[in-house]
């Protein structure tokens, strides 16, 4: 969802307390709207299957989860001017990144030999780079240990089908260029993944208040 244009004002009545504190820190319109917006996002998903009150806590390592809806998990990401939310009935993590400018060599340092490979024999390299981040850091955010888990303690596999290498806490999947081409996408979660929907600011009045 873009949040470029979301009205902070009227938004922050419909988040929780520590979200407005968090967000209020901000001294950019964009900060502030991501912050606020993300959550916005997560209770529009709530609100489809039926979540009209969720209680948010964090885990052991900062990943934040429903406490009053154990079976339910959800991870948010957000960047540039995007905001993005997966919802699941199992652990879930999802990563959006714009899709910019960057020092490829990082790769060479951070990830696997065969994944630096892989963006060297991309036609596209700047493109290929953002397809492991966002696989990658959609895993590590699924299994909630977040950057705890370094980048090159594991390998994607990017063919026909994405695949985990040198971990046993395997999951499915998802990887999509949206936006125009300008974002990339990945979702990691032990259950089914399904396709992305783009909502639009329109699509979340029924969270909004007034």
């Amino acid at each position: 969802m873009d949040v470029s244009e979301l009205d902070f004002n009227r938004i922050k009545s419909s988040v929780s307390k520590t979200r407005i504190k968090k967000s209020s820190r901000y001294f950019h319109k964009k900060d502030r709207n991501l912050s606020v917006g993300v959550e916005v996002l997560l209770n529009h998903a709530l609100d489809k299957i039926g979540i009209s009150n969720p209680i948010f806590d964090t885990g052991e390592y900062g990943k934040p989860y429903l406490k009053n809806y154990s079976d339910i998990h959800f991870n948010l990401s957000h960047s540039e001017k995007y905001v993005a939310c997966a919802v699941s009935d199992s652990p879930v993590g999802v990563d959006i990144e714009y899709v910019q400018d960057i020092d490829l060599s990082l790769a060479k340092y951070f990830f696997y030999g065969t994944e630096y490979g892989y963006i060297l024999n991309n036609n596209n390299q700047k493109k290929a780079f953002f397809e492991l981040w966002v696989l990658k850091e959609s895993y590590m955010k699924m299994t909630g240990l977040g950057f705890r888990l370094a980048l090159d303690e594991f390998c994607i596999q990017v063919s026909d089908q994405i695949e985990l290498i040198h971990r046993k806490n395997t999951g499915n999947f998802g990887l999509w260029n949206i936006c125009g081409g300008d974002y990339m996408l990945g979702v990691c979660s032990q259950s089914r993944i399904t396709e992305p929907v783009l909502i639009n600011l329109q699509d979340i009045e029924n969270v909004i208040g007034d």
